[in-house]
């Protein structure tokens, strides 16, 4: 008896064997072939899958396809046109390597997937589809392919009486259906189905017209820790209330729509219960001052994202204050002015934890650096505006010592009145790893700053002045990888438009404004050739 499970055990290890040497499973590559001519942009792109015979006969080789290594089984498809990225709390679509033409809608036979029993992850975003075949919808999938964990569905055509199938695919912890033609007026039917996937972390639902109602429709996806709803027509007042029940809750976007407050959630801070919430985002809305006292009930916030808002003249600075475990604070393009002081005559931001904060284009002067002198780990800073003007001092902030990331805007429309920094300013943050300046004078002040700066990677120079000295100069930037010269004067006489890197900056506008120096020139060609920072 034991030589017969003897030979069971060396048949499977055989086959298992076998299976990992000659790569994908044949009835997987034969579905591969069938699912190609659905997908343009596969068809269209040679040494991409091909029929037996041509190229690689290993479906596993094929790019958009991944194997598990051991048993050789497709376990993700990248069969979508379109990638989406959300950055400081708004969403970003963009279609990586083709170029996106308009399609005709067409219906799809989900039924097809049906051979990749081991799949979890399928991209289908951006390839218009409008729905699916009649009775071969994402339903039948839920039989065999019970290991499917990522569903990417964005940027089709897609509406309401899909979300019934797709309640049935019990094993999603991520679904996107970003802009597509949803609009949640049958919930019975269409987002409570979908709170049957009690697995469900992950909800992309961003670019659907859904407006304020979709809120209460959410209220059972009580496994969520992602939601997603920028752009979806939300206005007016919010009240997060309605999302009491999502406990697990720790991201919320609810950028890009036209919302003015979030409610009393200050009046009420016993009643809400997303305790677990560590970024909002709220970029492109209506909202006021008065945003700051209603967040003061999210404790554990780290990342706040309130860009492109209606705030406005100053903001106290004990609200911000009382966000004490914020990591990214992102206050980009309003009309803020300066910090009031507490009654504690309290002048300076206290958020021990803040890595990022980012100021720009807002209507701070100089004076809004003595707001900033104790954000010890603080690792990026971005300010300035139509305000800022003259010498900037930066000495307030020599406790920013770990700073890795600094931009600063002398932004005059008029371009009358360059900044400068005071001779040793730079000296204060060795740690620098991209420096970004707009709209500055660097006349004889470059040379002694430069040397402290051992970490520099990337320098950006945009709408600036600089010494005819400057190439001599960044050569003590000994790890410089990138420089960017935006629309910068050389010299009073040579105006560089344009935008270059690298090989790029000497094959361009650079060869012939070196010409009329010809030290500088001989400087920039040496470098060029024999350091590979310029490569």
């Amino acid at each position: 008896m034991e030589w017969k499970w003897l030979s069971v055990v060396l048949v499977a290890f055989l086959l298992g064997r076998c299976c990992e040497c000659e790569g994908c499973w044949e009835q997987e590559k034969i579905a591969l072939l069938q699912l190609k001519p659905f997908f343009t942009h596969i068809t269209d792109v040679k040494n991409y899958w091909v029929e037996e015979g041509k190229q690689s006969l290993d479906c596993c080789q094929w790019k958009r396809v991944e194997c598990n290594n051991s048993t050789g089984r497709v376990i993700r498809l990248f069969l979508n046109l379109t990638t989406t990225e959300v950055y400081r709390g708004l969403v970003h679509s963009y279609y990586g390597e083709y170029d996106w033409i308009e399609k005709d809608h067409w219906y799809l036979n989900a039924s097809l997937f049906l051979p990749f029993e081991e799949l979890k992850s399928l991209y289908l975003g951006g390839n218009s589809i409008i729905g699916c075949v009649g009775n071969e919808g994402f339903e039948r999938l839920s039989s065999k392919l019970d290991k499917l964990e990522i569903l990417d569905l964005s940027v089709n055509q897609f509406n309401d009486n899909i979300l019934a199938s797709l309640s049935e695919l019990s094993s999603l912890k991520s679904l996107n259906l970003a802009k597509n033609q949803f609009t949640g007026s049958n919930p019975a039917n269409g987002m409570k189905r979908l709170s049957k996937l009690n697995k469900l972390k992950t909800l992309d639902l961003h670019d659907n017209v859904l407006g304020n109602n979709i809120l209460s429709h959410l209220d059972d996806f009580t496994s969520l820790k992602s939601l997603l709803l920028q752009n979806c027509g939300i206005k007016g007042m919010v009240d997060l209330l309605e999302l009491n029940s999502l406990m697990n809750l720790k991201e919320l976007y609810l950028g890009q729509n036209q919302i003015e407050s979030l409610g009393f959630l200050f009046q009420s801070k016993g009643q809400l219960k997303l305790i677990k919430l560590e970024v909002l985002g709220l970029s492109e809305n209506l909202f006021n001052n008065s945003i700051f006292s209603s967040l003061a009930a999210l404790s554990n916030l780290k990342s706040l994202y309130i860009g492109f808002n209606k705030l406005e003249g100053p903001i106290h600075i004990k609200e911000l204050n009382a966000l004490s475990n914020l990591v990214e604070l992102d206050m980009r393009n309003n009309e803020v002015n300066y910090f009031v002081p507490s009654q504690d005559n309290e002048t300076k931001l206290r958020l021990i934890n803040l890595e990022v904060l980012d100021l720009r284009w807002n209507l701070f002067n100089c004076s809004i650096l003595s707001s900033l002198g104790r954000l010890s780990n603080l690792k990026s800073l971005s300010f300035g505006g139509n305000n800022l003007e003259g010498s900037i001092d930066l000495r307030g902030l020599d406790a920013l010592s770990n700073l890795e990331n600094l931009f600063i805007s002398c932004n005059d429309p008029n371009g009358t009145r360059a900044c400068s920094l005071p001779p040793q300013s730079l000296e204060l943050f060795p740690s620098l790893k991209t420096l970004s300046f707009y709209g500055f004078s660097f006349y004889g002040t470059l040379t002694t700053q430069w040397q402290i700066l051992t970490s520099l990677e990337e320098l950006v120079l945009e709408n600036s002045s600089l010494s005819s000295y400057f190439i001599q100069d960044i050569e003590m930037l000994i790890a410089l990888k990138n420089l960017y010269v935006f629309s910068c004067e050389l010299n009073d006489c040579l105006n560089l438009q344009g935008h270059f890197l690298g090989k790029q900056l000497y094959r361009k506008n650079w060869s012939n404004a070196f010409s009329q120096d010809s030290e500088i020139k001989r400087l920039w060609t040496q470098r060029h050739h024999t350091d590979p920072r310029f490569l």
